[in-house]
């Protein structure tokens, strides 16, 4: 075989790993979901792992949405801008809280509480959505609190799926 047959046959391979990405079907609102890349490295890395929590929520919702890999192909922006915790001043029960295996995990001292907030932003409009839940401080609560924001997000994309497409 020539030289020249084995080059061109490189370049079509390497020209077919770099694929499009898949199309998205015209009914569902296209989400981009990110994090700002400034800030401390361990409260940033901290947003970084929220952003893959909420990014894995917001993939099941594939009736309503599809996420996309660049803010440009989206329709919604949703911006994962701040993680706290808190401390409650009274917890009752002693049952495991969402995130939170019974009888592993317990430590002597009061429970704290996370909280994740978001940015959502289409056109000019621009929301904040905070989980409502109260899960504990742990893997399983900030995944846990990821999904509540999603599910709030879903809603509200649902209820305004009409206007997004319509201004596409």
């Amino acid at each position: 075989m020539s030289a020249l047959v084995i080059l061109t046959a490189l370049f079509a391979l390497a020209g077919q790993s770099r694929a499009a990405a898949p199309p998205v079907a015209p009914n569902l609102v296209r989400v981009y979901a990110h994090v700002d890349e400034k800030g401390d490295p361990a409260e940033l890395s901290a947003r970084r792992e929220s952003t893959k929590d909420l990014g894995a929520a917001l993939a099941d919702k594939k009736k309503d949405l599809a996420l996309v890999d660049a803010e440009s192909r989206a329709d919604v922006v949703i911006e994962v801008i701040d993680r706290s915790i808190t401390i409650p001043k009274v917890v009752f029960g002693t049952s495991a809280q969402p995130g939170q295996l019974p009888g592993i995990g317990t430590v002597a001292g009061p429970a704290r509480a996370v909280h994740l907030r978001v940015q959502l932003t289409w056109r000019d409009q621009s929301l904040v959505f905070a989980n409502k839940n109260s899960p504990l401080e742990s893997n399983g609560g900030w995944k846990s609190a990821a999904d509540d924001v999603a599910k709030q997000i879903d809603k509200w994309i649902v209820d305004h799926q009409a206007q997004i497409l319509a201004a596409r």
